[in-house]
């Protein structure tokens, strides 16, 4: 997953060439391209470890050592960087024949095999039906290039720029002592749904829904321009290592528009998968216990996403860092608590279920069971028809087996999202 301060875009296909030398002469600059300021800014001391380098598997040389204003296939001039990860470095671009603002996300020269890209060309030969709307609620690509890097060629992933994740939004109200107001919420779970929808009737399971990649679309693109000129004005602090500076990155706290699922580099194409896959809180029990998965296990998410986004708790955390096999055993016992006993069809889906469970479905797993709890005890933020309706929602996706649970589609046409709220909701800390 992305460690961003912002988002990721995309364009056409360009020739391929970039500048790796010192900063480019403003005499050598293209005309609709600017010089970029090569001194004002904080420098970091070199022995402090900044952006990427923090990453536990951090190795410079597999990072190209991109530059702000550098022009890259002469026609993308790098106006700011906008975040990193494991496997990439995320900047804002500036097309210099359109004027357009566009993402360059750049993987790392050791990946060979980009699961975001394959996913995305796989999505680029779905043609969906009639009655699969969602596309606009998941993020395109636009273009992907490969750029000749000191160490290795790095892939180039180009998209549309986004906003703020809705985990930055709602970060923003628990500062205030505030929580998501329930519109704000249905509206967003909505448009999940239908990116889901899509996703899903193209063979594509993301299992990695959560609030930290869903991104706002952003509707006034002057904020794009804004970044540049604050880059002139203000250059970012940065880092020299031997051949490349390392930028901080620049918030980018914008967006009005659609919420756009992202980061599609943990996504699995095809029905049945297995192996160990999803974040660790947000874990379906058919991935803890080594069974075979489906798109279900997006359905789950859909569950703890809509909880996360209402409640001040999440319902499951991660218990032990140090012992995947310990953390496995605290996580089901917390299911078991919540959910009760699974029923005989689960327990007969794997070996493993032995471990946890006698034949009866009694808890004799290596931790003790918590004290039994329910989902009405746990919610606190809406109260009367709305929480049940919300509680209602939130059970028919979170249910031990994968055939239980709805669907995307189904989860669109619930109640509790159809239903035009009375204004009678109550909600603790708006």
């Amino acid at each position: 997953m992305m460690t961003t301060r912002s988002a990721s875009g995309a364009s056409r296909h360009p020739p391929s060439r970039s500048s790796t030398g010192p900063p480019l002469a403003s005499t050598s600059l293209p005309p609709s391209a600017r010089e970029f300021p090569s001194e004002g800014f904080q420098v970091i001391d070199p022995d402090d470890k900044v952006e990427e380098e923090r990453l536990s598997f951090y190795q410079r040389q597999n990072y190209y050592p991109m530059r702000i204003g550098q022009i890259i296939h002469d026609q993308f001039q790098v106006v700011a960087k906008l975040g990193f990860g494991t496997t990439s470095t995320v900047w804002l671009s500036r097309d210099l024949i359109t004027q357009e603002y566009w993402v360059l996300k750049v993987y790392i020269n050791s990946l060979q095999n980009i699961q975001e890209l394959k996913v995305y060309r796989h999505l680029d030969g779905f043609i969906p039906d009639k009655n699969t709307i969602g596309k606009p609620f998941v993020r395109q690509l636009q273009a992907c290039f490969s750029l000749k890097g000191p160490y290795g060629d790095h892939q180039v992933l180009v998209m549309k720029p986004l906003g703020m994740s809705l985990r930055t939004l709602q970060e923003f109200y628990i500062r205030k002592d505030k929580m998501f107001e329930e519109n704000l919420v249905t509206g967003a779970l909505d448009q999940v749904l239908l990116g889901l929808d899509y996703l899903h009737e193209a063979k594509v399971v993301h299992t990695d829904l959560h609030s930290d990649n869903l991104l706002i679309d952003i509707t006034d693109t002057s904020i794009l321009a804004n970044i540049e000129e604050q880059e002139v004005a203000e250059p970012s602090a940065r880092k020299r290592d031997i051949d490349r500076y390392i930028y901080v990155s620049r918030y980018m706290l914008a967006g009005a528009g659609s919420l756009i699922i992202s980061d599609l580099g943990q996504a699995h194409i095809g029905e049945e998968h297995h192996g160990k896959s999803m974040p660790i809180p947000y874990r379906a029990p058919e991935v803890i216990l080594g069974m075979p998965w489906g798109n279900k296990v997006d359905s789950w998410c859909v569950a703890l996403l809509t909880w996360d986004l209402l409640e001040r708790k999440s319902l499951f955390t991660v218990y032990d860092a140090n012992s995947e096999e310990q953390n496995d055993a605290h996580h089901l016992a917390a299911m078991t608590a919540l959910l009760g006993p699974p029923p005989p069809e689960f327990l007969q889906m794997s070996k493993e279920t032995s471990k946890y469970w006698d034949q009866k479905g009694e808890w004799c797993g290596p931790v003790l069971l918590p004290p039994k709890t329910t989902l009405n005890t746990l919610a606190g933020t809406l109260k009367g028809k709305n929480k049940e309706s919300f509680i209602d929602f939130v059970e028919c996706f979170l249910c031990w087996l994968p055939e239980d649970r709805l669907k995307a589609h189904q989860g669109y046409f619930h109640p509790w999202l159809r239903e035009k709220n009375d204004g009678s909701n109550t909600m603790e800390g708006s």
